[in-house]
Formats: structure tokens, sequence, C-alpha cells
């Protein structure tokens, strides 16, 4: 059945190609956009909807990471605990850094601070020893907790990166790739929560068994602030980072009409960290536009492919989902776009389309196996029918033939037998051929 359902699926692609209409076509008649120059020795844009890299300066080069690290002990916390789960600080996380130049908010060994007090911590004051108190409270010790990140960061399509520890101090063995930063935040922006810590200004860490006052943990990231020269309209939040060997790095995510854009910035200096942001944001949001995918397809739907099952109440159909896109520049159409098929099984789905632009992968849909009940797609068709009858009966008063529903299994069921009796009455002539052939050699 499956095997079935993906040949009707290339077959409908096939066709969908045939009658598109490509005289005004010229795949490759405009050029990628280009992009700014950046300070930072590396670089990376990418459309956090399809994942698409926009823009690219040796985006896959292994660098030190510093603070931006806490990016993954983020959203592991988020994917592990509940925010109201008590973390205990141990003698390890407070006493293993320098309290003087390592950035920090002051915890105490045997202090209790809830999930959600320590993210704001973390993600705004950049809290060493908090991070290290988080990798502690999911994995029990921080060498399991850089097991889980590694993992983490294998999943969310992070392959050439290695964390060391929670909270990215110096390590020669700790590093990432801007690519990988990328979709490790986009891996992280896929959580609420982990949005509106990041959209955060300030935030007060009320007291606790052993902070007597409370703290306010304020926004590290100038482009969060609206009072900042530098501030971003659409900013949804990021990360700062610093070390000697790492310099400035810094991760930035915004939104405009709709797009998601995420920049990864790794060892630039000073405030250049926030023009090349600028930049690069700038560049993504002036450029390029989205385009629902799905919608340009349109060659299966609901009341397509369609196929009954003998033994149940149930029709198998293929759908496209309906929310994928992919990103153009602007003045790109549909039709100027290359594709490719690929089948490979998933919870999800079971093949997709990827889509390319001057050979830049720019996003692609998934295709589904979708059981539905015979009665449900009856009640949809019926929907669907009455107001084509109501349609047809303003435009024309003309009867129309329709062919009775209880035919369609039965001509699926007389096309196989057809098939069938094709390919056995081609069997037998080529035995009747052979017999013939043996038949003139004994003579």
């Amino acid at each position: 059945m499956k095997k079935l359902l993906s040949y009707i699926l290339v077959f409908l692609i096939t066709l969908s190609f045939v009658f598109t209409d490509t005289s005004s076509t010229v795949y490759g008649a405009k050029d990628w956009p280009k992009g700014p120059e950046v300070f930072a020795e590396t670089a990376v844009l990418l459309d956090a909807s399809t994942g698409a890299v926009l823009y690219d300066k040796k985006c896959h080069q292994k660098m030190y990471p510093a603070s931006i690290t806490k990016i993954m002990t983020a959203l592991l916390s988020i994917e592990n605990c509940n925010l109201n789960d008590k973390v205990t600080f141990s003698e390890n996380a407070v006493n293993g850094l320098n309290y003087f130049e390592d950035a920090n908010i002051g915890c105490q060994v045997g202090e209790e601070m809830t999930v959600k007090d320590c993210l704001y911590g973390l993600m705004l004051s950049s809290a060493n020893e908090v991070a290290t108190a988080l990798g502690e409270h999911v994995a029990g010790d921080t060498a399991k907790f850089a097991d889980m990140m590694n993992e983490r960061a294998k999943q969310a399509g992070a392959t050439d990166t290695h964390f060391a520890n929670a909270n990215g101090l110096h390590d020669k063995n700790h590093y990432v790739t801007a690519y990988d930063m990328a979709m490790i935040t986009r891996a992280a922006a896929a959580h609420d929560v982990f949005n509106q810590i990041v959209n955060t200004v300030s935030y007060t860490i009320p007291k606790n068994n052993k902070r007597k006052k409370t703290f306010s943990a304020q926004q590290r990231h100038k482009m969060v602030s609206p009072y900042n020269s530098v501030y971003y309209e659409g900013i949804i939040g990021g990360k700062t980072g610093y070390t000697d060997q790492a310099g400035t790095t810094l991760v930035t995510y915004a939104q405009r009409n709709g797009m998601t854009l995420i920049s990864v910035v790794l060892h630039s200096n000073g405030e250049n960290v926030y023009k090349d942001t600028t930049a690069l944001l700038d560049y993504g949001f002036k450029n390029f536009e989205q385009i629902n995918a799905a919608s340009n397809l349109g060659s299966v739907s609901d009341n397509d492919a369609l196929l009954p099952s003998p033994f149940n109440n149930m029709l198998t159909t293929l759908e496209f989902d309906p929310n994928a896109t992919v990103i153009v520049p602007k003045g790109v159409t549909f039709a100027d776009l290359a594709s490719t098929v690929s089948f490979q099984q998933t919870e999800e789905s079971f093949a997709s389309i990827n889509y390319t632009y001057l050979d830049h992968p720019i996003g692609s849909v998934a295709v589904k196996y979708v059981n539905k009940k015979a009665e449900d797609v009856k009640t949809t068709n019926d929907k669907t029918s009455t107001v084509e009858q109501t349609t047809a009966a303003k435009q024309s008063p003309a009867k129309s033939f329709k062919i009775p529903k209880i035919m369609v299994p039965l001509l699926c069921v007389a096309f196989v037998i057809v098939i069938l009796l094709i390919l056995i009455i081609q069997q037998k002539k080529k035995m009747n051929r052979i017999r013939a052939s043996k038949r003139q050699r004994n003579r």
C-alpha cells in the first residue's frame, strides 16, 4: 500500500511539472542577494522556519562560543524540568569559578532557587554558577550533562559541536560553529518560555533560604532594550558571550512580517558585534520573503489520491504539510525553484519535497500518510459537493453527470484487475516465445 501511494505521489508531482507553464521562467536569471561585510571571523544568518542559510561567512568553522553555550543549558533545563522545581546549589557550582572575573549572581552553597528563577539569572545575567547548578540538577553531574548537551545538539542538527561544560568558560574541547549555534537557537526558540525569558529586560529574583535581599537580573543583550541606541525592532532575544579565547560572541533572533531570522556572529569585538548583527538582520528582512509551499503545490488534497481499504471503512490519503514554507529572494516566484523528492520514513512523514534556488536549499514540504474514516471524507465531500452544485446552478441550469460514489472502489478494483491481466498476458507471451525458441533449437 505504501509503495503504491509513493508511486502515486511521484506521478502527481511529475504531472505538476508537466502542466506548469515555464515559458516565461529563466532559472538562475536572478542572483542571490549580496550580503554585508561583517567584522566577525565567522557568521551566519538562518531562517528559523526552514533552516535555510541566507548568509554564510565560514559558518561551519569550529570556534569557541563563550556564554552563548547557555542557550543549550536553558534548552535542556526547559525540556527536562518543571519551572517550579527547586535547584540546590552545590559547592562545585558555587566555588568552581572566579567570582571577580566570571559573571555570577552571588549564589551560596545550599541556596535553593526555582528553575524559573535560575533561567532568568542564566540568560539575563549570564550567571556561570547557575549554569553549573542547572546542569547538576538535570543530569546529576556536569559530565553527564555535557553528554546530554552533545546528544541534544545532534538532534538539533548541530553536528560539528562539542560541549564540555554548561556555562561556556574556556575549555579547548568546548567548541561550536556559527551554523550549529543557529540550529540550537532554532530548537530553543520553539519553546515559548525561552522566548519570554530572552525578551525580558529586567527580572527580580526573590529572597530565598540563603538570599536575604532580592536580586535584579539585567538583560546583557543591548538590542533587546527599547531604551538602548542599538535596539532592534522586532527582536525576540538572544545571548551574549565573551572570553579572551572566544572574543565577543552574540546570538540574536528577530521577527518581522511573520519571518523569524537567527543571526550568529563569532569572534567579533566590542560594539562591532551589534553592528554585524544589525547588518545581517537588515540584509535578511530587506532581501527575502516567505512563500507558502503547500498552497503552491495543489496536486494532492483531501479528495485526491484516496485509496479505499477492502478490510475496513478507512481511506488513506497523501497530504502536504499546510504550514510548510520556502524562503526566497524577493521577486523570485515558486516557478523559479528547483525541487527533488526524497523518501524517508519518519514518525511524521514518509517523504519530503526539497526546494532549492541557485543551488541554495530554501525549504522543504513534508508528505504524510493520513488515514481517515470513510464517513468523515464523505461528509467533507458532501459539503464540497453542495457548494459546487450551488455554484454550478448559478452559472448554468444544465445538469452534469456524476459517477456514483459506490462506483469509485469498483473502478479502482477494475483498474487493478486490468493491470494484472495485462501483466499475465505479457508473461504468457514471453513464455511462448521461450518455448518456441527451444523447439527451434531441438529441430
